[in-house]
């Protein structure tokens, strides 16, 4: 993984701030004055995404030359800067459920990076750029975990589908769990398979 810089700008805003967190951003209204115009950081935001690709022929992270977005909390940042992307190329460690407190509350990036990279982050004034390395530091270790591969490996391929239909309820539930888990099949995109 190269820590080189792709791309970082402030962005010039139209609606009034008066409160701009600066004890933890860094970013005060000064910073503001001299940012970029919305509609030019979408632009060069959307040209590095999908690398010469039209955004309408962007059909998987396998194929094509778009690139997979990472990061933490994408989605109130992707509507803040009004930008949509395929979420089939998002990998949001905020929203993937292995990272995930529960199915609908996420864990700090300061705390995913303190218990699953070792080391701390977000220490007095937050880093933007500490946070992107971080981010893609917990990626790659989601990404390069081993498991046994499968053909239909979401619960959501119709390969997958368990007949077990009320009537045989029962068969169910006289089954041992390492029978269960054998037929069950996880119902979200494992970042492993990104490796293959």
């Amino acid at each position: 993984m190269s820590n080189e810089r792709k791309y970082e700008t402030i962005i010039h805003i139209i609606e009034l701030r008066v409160f701009f967190r600066y004890e933890n951003s860094g970013i005060g209204g000064e910073h503001l004055r001299d940012g970029m115009p919305l509609k030019q950081v979408q632009r060069r935001i959307e040209e590095f995404l999908c690398n010469g690709e039209p955004m309408w022929k962007i059909r998987s992270p396998k194929a094509g030359k778009a690139r997979i977005l990472v990061g933490h909390h994408l989605h109130p940042l992707l509507q803040s800067l009004h930008l949509q992307y395929p979420s089939f190329m998002i990998r949001d460690t905020a929203a993937y459920p292995p990272l995930m407190k529960t199915n609908k509350l996420s864990n700090s990036l300061k705390y995913l990076t303190q218990t699953y990279l070792g080391y701390d982050i977000q220490a007095g004034v937050q880093d933007p750029y500490e946070d992107c390395v971080a981010t893609m530091r917990l990626y790659l270790r989601m990404r390069n975990q081993v498991h046994q591969r499968e053909d239909y490996p979401q619960a959501s391929d119709p390969r997958n589908r368990n007949n077990f239909a009320p009537s045989r309820q029962s068969e169910l539930e006289r089954m041992s769990p390492e029978a269960m888990l054998a037929i069950s099949r996880s119902d979200y995109y494992c970042w492993c398979l990104d490796s293959t």
